[in-house]
């Protein structure tokens, strides 16, 4: 009869558990030969009664279930095993059944959950290895390795049982418990018992872990005599049959262990896989033949070995595990080794067409290694472009970004000059610096460089190219490239391109707002400015003028005439003319798509309550109002563009009234720019107590945290204003954290506004550390960060 019903009050009846015939004999003591030990496997449905009475009688009736519950191990279904054994093993009642029971019987008694009938504890064992339940493993090995599991035949098979870990890429026993387990069993002579399965997991799991750790060297002296005779007998076939082989996975894995030998100081056990390999012609004739021309310091047993394995990989196609053993090589190396260097890069080139996305982190490692290598060698040109175009394929924008920093470097510049990616590579990249990383020196560094060098942009890149410059500031390059590619027969692409246009004359539109300002309100410092220093602003305006009525007026002769202009670009037109000043002509762009009878949508709606709201942002507001009382719901550009406007205005309260109608009306979410101007407005609000600014602050921050990366909040502009209003309300910490987060790798480090900010920053900080306000080892932490000297603190 089953296990899994209620125990009645007859607890002196046998109770009963199906197990086979040959452990239900050990359980009554007789002795099992070491021989018979392979055999003995553990089913789901165990075939012969195991007596539980004996130990029923001396235990409490809390005790009597729970063994009832564990004992259920033998009918319970993998199908209970939660989908993510992590969350499964928070709590002990998340436990599946029979091992929520066996945890609750353990917390209670350890004795008497190591004294279980060896079936129950051997399936336990199983179960709980092969589906991940590692609250439930460790305690059973732990059992096992403290004595409290008694007897060398339970503990022989639970610890094989334990070590049964091929279902999962990594075991779920921690290091030390392995090595000791596996010490466990060489003490009794029954290594053997471990299947080949079992051993190629372990050897695999060493071989896989990255680092030098003792465990696992030792380890590999315990599994290696195993692991070394299981591949005698696996040769490669010759002639015609070699040319469809595939080398078994064990191959593979010895390839790495190779490797992990020489690193662990065990080279006679890598000679002799090594030879082994060599033999079974698993390390063809080919990987013998290409000899590097080394020094002697170089032609050394390592070197060698290292060499001939990653050209038998290349070989079988193993281009990752080539990569992993060079890379681990000079990551281990002492000093530079020309002879290593020169196989880097015939492997590089190679593992990068067929890289993954697991590997391609190696690739950027080593290329990036290779370029600031103080040595003579140079990474060819055609292998950095590929590199940018593999990045590309697999959208790795961090690394793409890593490679192009590295070659910017002045260190790597002096050596030698990399080139740009190329083609479709060199527009993703920007895209990536300006809207994901927000890294806004390397992209004007990126857009300078593809005017200096004269690097082609493809034609229908250019108009996304360019805008991308112009929408983060860039408007001298935004400027020069647009001129350069006004003109030839591809000059439609930038000419006729509505979004591009409307970047143009934003960026210039804030320029001439900017130097109309200087001329006409002058600073005190620009009051004392000679005539010819205002005549220059002057011309500059003038100049700026000229431009972007260029740019408006090209755009609109690309087009037919007014009534054939498609909806899109008038709504285009209209907002450009609206930028520059020109209502009345943005207007008019609306009044052609009246005369069309085209019903304006709420894009056209947003252009002319931008147009108000720039001038009169409380008219702005009333005819919002009139648009809601028609049925007409704005949308959160609408009532972000009036926020905007407000706040430039200074009108806080109208800004916190729209702020709340939005909520109202459903809006919760504005847009990034908005939230980008409430938070500058809100750090800087004069007159406002220090204690509502501090709040401010504190809510900026969560914002920032919170929020998408690549949204303009994440800008160093943003962190400017934030850094100052630290700083005047004398927070050096805060001001420490937005500087970290929004300006420390998004510039240049010797931009002249970072370079001041680090400074305010840092004379903060010691002032706070020497009146006692701040510990002296986070004033330190941040110093180094900032790397500004101080008095020592």
């Amino acid at each position: 009869m089953l296990l899994c019903r209620r125990l009645l009050p007859r607890v002196h009846t046998p109770i009963r558990v199906y197990a086979q015939q040959l452990i239900g004999s050990q359980i009554h003591g007789k002795a099992i030969s070491r021989s018979r030990l392979a055999d003995v496997t553990v089913p789901n449905a165990l075939s012969e009664t195991v007596d539980l009475a004996p130990m029923l009688h001396r235990t409490s009736r809390v005790e009597k279930e729970l063994l009832e519950r564990v004992a259920c191990i033998s009918t319970w279904l993998p199908s209970q095993v939660p989908k993510k054994s992590a969350q499964a093993e928070k709590t002990v009642e998340a436990l599946p059944d029979p091992f929520a029971a066996y945890a609750e019987l353990r917390a209670q008694d350890r004795t008497l959950a190591a004294s279980l009938p060896l079936p129950i504890l051997v399936a336990l064992s199983e179960k709980a290895t092969k589906h991940g339940l590692s609250t439930i493993v460790d305690g059973i090995a732990t059992d096992l390795l403290d004595g409290i599991i008694i007897t060398s035949n339970r503990q022989l098979q639970v610890a094989t049982a334990l070590l049964a870990a091929t279902h999962h890429d990594q075991p779920i026993l921690d290091k030390q418990k392995i090595h000791s387990l596996l010490i466990l069993l060489r003490q009794f002579d029954a290594l053997s018992e471990l299947s080949s399965a079992n051993i190629s997991a372990l050897v695999k799991y060493v071989v896989d872990n990255p680092g030098i750790d003792p465990y696992n060297a030792k380890t590999m002296d315990i599994l290696f005599p195993i692991f070394h005779q299981s591949l005698t007998n696996k040769s490669a076939p010759k002639g015609a049959k070699s040319m469809s082989y595939r080398p078994p996975g064990d191959v593979f894995i010895a390839f790495g262990l190779i490797h992990k030998l020489i690193i662990f100081d065990r080279d006679r056990h890598a000679l002799q896989l090594f030879q082994t390999l060599t033999e079974t012609c698993h390390i063809p004739v080919e990987a013998f033949t290409e000899v590097y021309h080394t020094s002697a310091k170089d032609n050394n047993f390592s070197f060698v070995v290292r060499s001939t394995l990653v050209r038998a990989c290349l070989h079988w196609g193993w281009y990752h595990r080539a990569l992993d053993i060079v890379v681990s090589a000079i990551r281990t190396q002492v000093t530079a080794d020309i002879a290593l260097t020169e196989l880097a890069l015939s492997t590089l080139h190679l593992a990068l067409h067929n890289a993954s996305t697991n590997h391609f982190k190696h690739c950027t490692w080593l290329i990036c290694h290779l370029i600031n290598s103080a040595g003579n060698v140079i990474v060819p040109d055609s292998m950095v472009r590929l590199f940018y175009d593999k990045a590309m394929h697999l959208q790795d924008g961090p690394s793409a970004e890593i490679l192009y920093k590295n070659t910017q470097s002045l260190r790597v510049i002096r050596r030698a000059k990399y080139p740009l990616p190329r083609g479709y590579s060199l527009t993703w990249l920007m895209n990536h610096l300006t809207i994901t990383s927000h890294n806004v020196h390397l992209a004007r560094t990126l857009a300078k460089q593809v005017i200096d060098e004269m690097e082609p942009i493809p034609v229908q890149d250019r108009a996304h190219f360019i805008a991308l410059a112009a929408s983060h500031g860039f408007s001298s390059s935004a400027r020069t490239l647009w001129e350069r590619y006004s003109v030839g027969k591809d000059r439609e692409a930038v000419l006729g391109n509505a979004s591009l246009m409307l970047r143009m004359v934003s960026v210039f539109s804030k320029l001439i707002y900017r130097t109309k300002a200087e001329i006409e309100e002058p600073t005190s410092s620009q009051d004392e400015a000679s005539p010819s220093t205002l005549n220059e602003r002057q011309k500059l305006l003038e100049d700026l003028l000229q431009f972007a009525e260029l740019v408006v007026g090209t755009f609109r002769m690309s087009k037919s005439t007014l009534e054939e202009t498609s909806h899109y670009d008038l709504s285009s037109l209209a907002r450009a003319y609206i930028a520059l000043g020109r209502v009345s002509e943005g207007l008019d762009m609306l009044k052609v798509l009246l005369r069309r009878y085209e019903i304006p949508d709420l894009y056209d709606i947003n252009i002319a309550l931008s147009a108000m709201a720039e001038l009169h942002p409380k008219k702005a507001v009333g005819i919002l109002k009139k648009m809601v009382a028609r049925g007409i719901h704005p949308d959160a550009v609408t009532f972000g563009t009036i926020i905007h406007h407000s706040i430039l205005h200074g009108e806080m309260r109208l800004a916190g009234y729209l702020i709340g109608r939005a909520k109202e009306l459903g809006c919760e979410e504005l847009s990034a720019k908005t939230t980008s101007s409430l938070i500058r407005a809100s750090v800087n609000a004069d007159g406002a107590p220090k204690s509502i600014l501090k709040e401010n602050l504190r809510r900026a921050w969560e914002i920032i945290q919170s929020g998408d990366v690549s949204s303009v909040v994440h800008t160093p502009n943003t962190g400017k204003y934030c850094i100052f209003a630290s700083l005047r309300l004398d927070d050096p910490v805060m001001a420490f954290k937005f500087w970290e987060m929004l300006v420390k790798e998004k510039t240049e480090w010797g931009d002249r506004k970072q370079v001041f900010q680090r400074r305010l920053i840092a004379d903060m900080i010691q002032r706070h550390c020497q009146e006692g306000a701040l510990s002296r080892s986070r004033g330190r932490q941040m110093l180094a960060q900032l790397r500004e000297r101080r008095v020592p603190l």
